[in-house]
């Protein structure tokens, strides 16, 4: 895994409701790793990966991007049919 790879994303057993809520709002075409952090300050200094979305946001078509702590996630390379 490693910046610029496509992957997908489902939330671990630990996953907290913002992580959930970012997978369901913005993961149905997978994301980009745009980082990876062994200590992302923003996520309470805890391993996390910064992502970028496929899909485009509802609101002004844009991309989300953001931090999801890789305890919460689990990630694939390819996607699974629910």
């Amino acid at each position: 895994m490693k910046p610029g790879d496509l992957i997908f994303v489902n939330p671990s057993s630990k996953a907290k409701g913002r992580t959930k809520n970012r997978i369901r709002e913005h993961g149905a075409e997978g994301f980009i790793i745009e980082r990876i952090s062994e200590s992302a300050s923003c996520m309470g200094n805890r391993p996390a990966i910064l992502l970028k979305s496929i899909s485009e946001v509802a609101s002004g078509n844009r991309e989300w991007s953001g931090w999801l702590a890789t305890e919460e996630i689990e990630v694939s390379t390819t996607q699974e049919k629910r």
